[in-house]
């Protein structure tokens, strides 16, 4: 019996451990592994008291057929991880629209999550992100979803399915619309600019417009963020409703 248990416990940490790489919280390079796997060990642990695993009975199962149920749970967690990993792109897609139209594309920074390279507004719309999300306390739920996973995907009872990658797809969709949404109003104020720039341009020729535009686009850009800062809070709310709608359509997809 007490082998059996062990088996369910290291499934649930394989789905879970998974879970976490991918997670824009704890999958920062910065937080050490010491810490990852902490969480994980708890967490599954905690999972593992308050649910009935004895469903599965690992006796009837030879070595290749354990091997194959572990990878099911770590490609489990990593679909669920990745779809909350792009939900929290949907901020930094906006920032980087919004940088390219401002000019400040060039001036991007190293981020050692991604191992590339971001730019400014970017970075500081995804962490602003994580910040919000925190203090919507958007983790518990998150971590409720996870938990219901096992309810509705038993251990060794998920697969993933043509209806779940017409699913990430919507998602895809979702996110692009959302983060083109959020940058609009930029990109419409910055064209708007331009727009006026080049017919400054052909009236007075002699002024160099080029050198008056760049720090024109930049004060603009950056006035018409701070206008419509305000209201990023609600688009973050509607995104995080929509994240664990999506969470749950996928899950039970993959059943």
């Amino acid at each position: 019996m007490s082998e059996i248990l062990w088996y369910n416990f290291l499934f649930i940490v394989a789905r879970i451990a998974s879970f976490f790489v991918t997670l824009p919280i704890t999958s920062y390079r910065g937080v050490p592994n010491i810490v990852k796997v902490f969480f994980a060990l708890v967490f599954s642990y905690l999972i593992f008291l308050s649910r009935d695993f004895s469903y599965l009975s690992v006796n009837s199962y030879t070595s290749i057929r354990l091997f194959l149920l572990l990878g099911g749970e770590i490609i489990t967690g990593l679909v669920l991880g990745f779809v909350v990993l792009l939900f929290f792109s949907v901020f930094r897609m906006a920032g980087q629209f919004a940088d390219v139209k401002i000019g400040l594309s060039m001036a991007s920074i190293f981020d050692p999550q991604f191992a590339g390279s971001v730019t400014l507004i970017g970075q500081f719309y995804y962490l602003l992100t994580i910040i919000i999300y925190f203090a919507l306390n958007g983790h518990h739920h998150l971590f409720l979803a996870i938990n219901q996973s096992f309810e509705i995907m038993p251990i060794g009872g998920s697969a993933l399915t043509d209806i779940t990658i017409r699913l990430v797809f919507d998602s895809f969709y979702y996110i692009w619309l959302m983060a083109f949404q959020i940058a609009a109003p930029v990109v419409a104020a910055i064209l708007i600019t331009d727009i006026s720039l080049g017919l400054i341009s052909k009236t007075v020729p002699q002024l160099q417009v080029f050198m008056v535009g760049l720090p024109l686009k930049f004060f603009i850009g950056l006035l018409v963020l701070y206008l419509t800062l305000p209201y990023l809070a609600l688009m973050m709310e509607g995104v995080f409703d929509r994240l664990y709608v999506d969470l749950l359509r996928i899950m039970e997809s993959m059943v």
